[in-house]
């Protein structure tokens, strides 16, 4: 591994599972089109807005939020694992850099 720095954080687990892919930190609608289908999706918080994002992404992991958050529920209704509540995960974790999201145990690795 070429990169000496691990990321390991941890949160709230939002929805169970396991998936990885490359982080994708979107900051608001703006950043909609750089996402991918089998991306990671790191934000803040999400809303209604943000829902259609849920179908091509493969985890999501937010700075804030429970498991009655928008983005727990409807990870859970799309079946992907969700991780909430990591400080400063989108800062912690760099764009495009590859992440395992564990939503059961609430981790994010890589």
């Amino acid at each position: 591994m070429s990169d000496s720095s691990a990321i390991d954080l941890a949160g709230t687990p939002g929805s169970p599972g396991q998936a990885a892919g490359p982080a994708r930190v979107v900051h608001g609608p703006d950043d909609f089109a750089r996402v991918r289908p089998g991306d990671v999706l790191v934000c803040r918080f999400t809303e209604p807005t943000w829902t259609a994002l849920f179908g091509v992404v493969s985890a999501v992991v937010t700075e804030t939020g429970g498991v009655l958050s928008h983005a727990a529920i409807v990870a859970r209704e799309h079946g992907i694992p969700a991780v909430l509540a990591v400080p400063g995960a989108m800062t912690a974790l760099p764009d495009g850099a590859t992440v395992t999201v564990d939503g059961g145990a609430g981790r994010v690795t890589g």
